[in-house]
């Protein structure tokens, strides 16, 4: 329980003492590093029910973060190029030949791989590296990112406030579970990228 108590402590911290633009700035960081953002938006709400923070402010700050981080992603596979994105992807063990099935598929159904990736913990970065090494045009992607961020975001912070008195107990559940819930999402990942490209092979 450490782990995720010492990362919503901190997020407690930051968003007290910084208010929304401490908000956005851990939610932008949570795009890029292992930062459990279910947790810090359930908080975030709790802030909210005890008049800390406003709900749509809180909403608003947590998407503009999210949307600034997967911004810095699809820069890094539009301006990167493919090149920095296989370098990245090696480091996680993936594969030039899995990263041109995801492309593959990326580029039948990108418009709603971006939106509906944001719902999906764990499948995020695996929409802002395509769209950016495949070049959607930035407008669409931020739009995208945007209201699939805000749908995600509204909702743990609305949820967090209805359960504002039992928050310890629920992030004590959140943290017995993270990390199976972690090892789940990224086998998750990596069946459907795996299934997807196998899918497009056996196609004419």
């Amino acid at each position: 329980m450490s782990v995720l108590a010492d990362t919503a402590s901190i997020a407690e911290q930051v968003a007290t003492s910084a208010g929304y633009a401490g908000l956005t700035v851990v939610m932008a960081a949570g795009e890029l590093l292992p930062i459990p953002s279910e947790v810090v938006l359930s908080l975030v709400g709790a802030q909210a029910s005890a008049g800390q923070l406003v709900f749509w402010g809180a909403a608003l700050a947590a998407t503009l973060g999210s949307v600034l981080g997967a911004w810095a992603q699809y820069a890094v596979g539009r301006w990167g190029g493919r090149p920095a994105v296989l370098r990245l992807s090696r480091l996680v063990g993936g594969t030039e030949q899995r990263w041109s099935r995801a492309e593959s598929w990326f580029a039948r159904r990108g418009t709603v791989v971006v939106l509906l990736s944001r719902l999906v913990p764990g499948l995020r970065g695996l929409a802002s590296l395509p769209a950016g090494t495949l070049r959607m045009p930035v407008g669409r992607f931020l739009a995208l990112t945007a209201v699939g961020s805000f749908g995600w975001n509204a909702t743990l912070i609305g949820s967090g406030a209805l359960l504002a008195d039992r928050w310890q107990s629920v992030l004590s559940a959140v943290s017995a579970a993270a990390p199976y819930l972690a090892v789940g999402a990224a086998g998750a990942a990596l069946v459907w990228v795996s299934h997807r490209g196998r899918s497009l092979a056996a196609r004419p």
